[in-house]
């Protein structure tokens, strides 16, 4: 059966998967039925990371068709990479038309974008679900006139707000930027009784006494999550008392050895925390403790209390300076396989699962045979390195003093397979110590058959381009590419190569990052160069740069996003900047 004869049933199913700007540009004026069924359906719309070019259409697409406001239940702008699209938004359309808008997300919200958002966001009634990052706004004033159960803020301080009661009905709350110390939580159980899901970026520790303490207990509260606890022992055990139906518990701690203690968290579980059914930890010790101190400090969480009545189990991983212990499987979404570890635990040679949540690694290829037992199925960003800072032992370098020889070989590559499930890798980023060459990283390419995203440094990729083979394979494949640079800032990245580099081997990118941007040259021949390009990302860039932005960047079909402009300014450099290169000219208008 043809896609165009599925009922609508079917396809009302298959399109709440897609985002709307790909399904009017697929299906728009494709035919009547078409056209009318996509403007009668629930839409998503997501403009992250979105071409100007493509984010303008959709946008002159709804003007012409203001039903279509009515359709949209979910909406997410962001101003990462795509500087001013909140404001552009805002400034073609009130928030408060989309009457059925059920889920906000603002990604990197900017100051001059919240009086409009403060003004708008209490008449979204059907609000459900409320995000933004950046800029925080005074939220409590907005939610007290919607249907808000969902919130995500960066920041929340509760210690000079009046709240009268105006965040009664959220049911879960994430905070991820701030610190939010033990005063703030207290009163959140007071304010928000109806809370069942809590998640903390940072929970830092503060003096507790009676007036500190909460006026109710968090009776709805089922999940709470603490991603960088600084919070004392003593302090967590007295906030955990006022969460007596929590089932799910998951913390994460550095350098704290009052926490590395299995007989007190037995006892903590056993007396506040009587509903835990999943318990999840990570917790890290930069003690200088004999490798025997860590395995007895070790061994009470191996007993019946974890394994047999709960089925917790844990690792430990012993490293040249740090030691690890977590829970099963390991939580957090990075992994470093960086030095030589010791590793214990009572499922770690039994159970395939253990790393399922990792997303990036960190990888060491001369320990991948040491380590042949671990798996790593869901990675798709992996980080090729010498060595890992933290727990690098120059002793164990000794044999590598030849800087010729490559830090991956033909036969770790082939290894490689047996520990990553390398289908899944979009992401690679080779370390600026990491030594490969041309012919290695094409071997490693062709085994990785779905990167698109390349971070490497310049000084390496200089010896890639001379390689023809290699070129067209890096032309074809990836669309993001992130040059990195150890020089200072003084230094031009590309040097006199960077007409070849964009021409001839990255001329198919769509989004480029670096760390600094100098010459305005430099900026146009990469404009010239890559015509699929929909976003360029700097850490700095120069005077002369950001003076070229400020005039032309209306004109581009791409978004020029950068986080600070360095100031200084050298007066041979300056007229070297001049944009006296009529090839490269794109300021053909006088504004």
């Amino acid at each position: 059966m043809k896609f165009e004869f599925l009922p609508n049933e079917v396809l009302l199913q298959c399109f709440q998967y897609l985002n709307a700007p790909d399904i009017f540009y697929s299906f728009d004026q494709l035919n009547s039925h078409f056209s009318t069924f996509i403007r009668n359906i629930p839409l998503y719309l997501n403009f992250c990371q979105m071409k100007k070019s493509l984010f303008n259409h959709f946008c002159q697409t709804i003007l012409l068709n203001p039903e279509i406001k009515q359709k949209i239940i979910y909406l997410q702008l962001s101003n990462d990479g795509t500087p001013g699209q909140i404001e552009h938004f805002l400034s073609l359309f009130s928030l408060n038309k989309f009457l059925n808008l059920r889920s906000l997300s603002l990604i990197n919200l900017k100051k001059n974008n919240t009086k409009q958002l403060s003004s708008i966001l209490p008449f979204l009634s059907n609000l459900y679900s409320f995000s933004f990052t950046g800029t925080n706004i005074e939220i409590l004033e907005i939610v007290s006139k919607s249907k808000l159960r969902i919130l995500t803020v960066p920041h929340l301080d509760l210690k000079s707000t009046s709240i009268n009661q105006t965040i009664t009905g959220i049911t879960s709350l994430t905070i991820t930027e701030s610190k939010f110390d033990n005063f703030n939580l207290f009163k959140l159980f007071e304010y928000a009784p109806m809370l069942k899901y809590l998640n903390i970026q940072t929970l830092e520790n503060s003096e507790m006494n009676k007036y500190n303490e909460s006026k109710k207990i968090a009776n709805y509260l089922k999940e709470l999550i603490i991603n960088d606890c600084k919070a004392t022992f003593e302090n967590l055990q007295l906030l955990l008392k006022y969460t007596p139906n929590l089932k799910i518990f998951s913390i994460f701690i550095a350098n704290n050895m009052d926490m590395f203690d299995a007989i007190r968290w037995q006892k903590l579980i056993e007396t506040s925390l009587k509903h835990l059914l999943v318990f999840k930890f990570h917790f890290q010790d930069k003690k200088f403790d004999k490798p025997m101190q860590k395995l007895n400090k070790f061994q009470p969480f191996q007993n019946d209390f974890w394994h047999k009545q709960h089925q917790w189990y844990t690792n430990l991983e012993i490293y040249t300076r740090t030691s690890t212990t977590y829970t099963i499987p390991y939580e957090k979404d990075n992994y470093e396989l960086t030095c030589n570890t010791d590793k214990h635990g009572y499922l770690w040679m039994k159970n395939s699962n253990v790393f399922d949540n990792v997303k990036t690694l960190t990888l060491t290829p001369k320990l991948i045979a040491k380590n042949s037992k671990c798996y790593f199925r869901n990675v798709d960003s992996l980080i090729l390195t010498r060595h890992s800072d933290e727990n690098y032992d120059e002793d164990e370098d000794d044999d590598d003093d030849d800087d010729d020889k490559p830090d991956l070989k033909s036969t770790e590559i082939k290894l490689l397979r047996t520990i990553v499930n390398l289908s899944n890798i979009k992401h690679l980023t080779i370390d600026e110590e990491f030594y490969l060459t041309p012919s290695l990283l094409l071997d490693l390419l062709k085994e990785l058959p779905n990167v698109s995203s390349l971070k490497i440094d310049e000084e390496q990729l200089m010896k890639f381009v001379k390689n023809n083979e290699l070129c067209k394979y890096l032309n074809k494949n990836i669309k993001n590419l992130d040059i990195s640079t150890g020089e200072c800032l003084d230094e031009r990245i590309f040097l006199n190569k960077i007409k070849i580099i964009f021409s001839q081997v990255f001329s198919n990118i769509e989004q480029f990052t670096c760390d600094y941007m100098k010459q305005v040259d430099d900026l146009l021949v990469i404009l010239k160069e890559c015509s699929n390009l929909a976003i360029i990302k700097c850490e700095v860039i120069s005077k002369p740069v950001n003076s070229w932005i400020q005039i032309n960047a209306s004109k581009l079909d791409v978004y020029l996003d950068f986080k600070s402009v360095n100031e200084e300014t050298d007066d041979e450099e300056d007229n070297d900047d001049d944009d006296d290169d009529d090839e490269y000219d794109y300021d053909d208008d006088e504004e």
